[in-house]
């Protein structure tokens, strides 16, 4: 990759800085949205270990304590639990952090469309009238650019 400005090649931090830079294109709309998608996911996660823990934890106690157990091998079974419901809130984590980021490649899929939208609005405004809107072929909004692509082809130009 080449830097435009300068003709030199792309650092890597420049590289990252840009990709970044492209993904949010919109960031107030992409982070609300992945804000409210990763909340969604959280309460229902915290929900979910939540009602495991009570119930299992009834059933573990109700188990073990009515078990002929020595202490140390009811210590053992609880620790088990505690690791299992460990292990879940851990799996819950990473599956959180993937919908967020699957959040946020899906709004890039939207806020995308807008962006390109918004700009040839503006070229239309500062005087090219025969800007028309060219999405990516798995972008959101193609017959909103269809559209408005024939209203722009049917407008008499002055």
């Amino acid at each position: 990759m080449s830097n435009g400005d300068q003709g030199k090649p792309m650092t890597s931090a420049q590289s990252n800085r840009r990709y970044f830079r492209n993904l949010l294109l919109n960031p107030a709309y992409q982070l609300k949205y992945v804000f409210w998608l990763g909340l969604t996911g959280l309460l229902l996660t915290a929900i979910n270990c939540t009602i495991f823990y009570i119930f299992t934890r009834e059933n573990y106690s109700i188990l073990v304590d009515l078990a002929p157990m020595t202490d140390e091998v009811k210590t053992q079974l609880y620790q088990e639990l505690y690791q299992i419901i460990g292990y879940m809130g851990l799996f819950s984590l990473a599956f959180l952090i993937l919908v967020c980021f699957l959040g946020l490649a899906l709004s890039h899929r939207t806020a995308g469309p807008l962006y390109h939208f918004k700009r040839v609005f503006e070229s239309i405004k500062n005087g090219k009238h025969e800007a028309r809107v060219h999405l990516r072929p798995k972008d959101d909004f193609k017959d909103v650019a269809q559209a408005f692509n024939e209203m722009m082809d049917k407008l008499p130009l002055k």
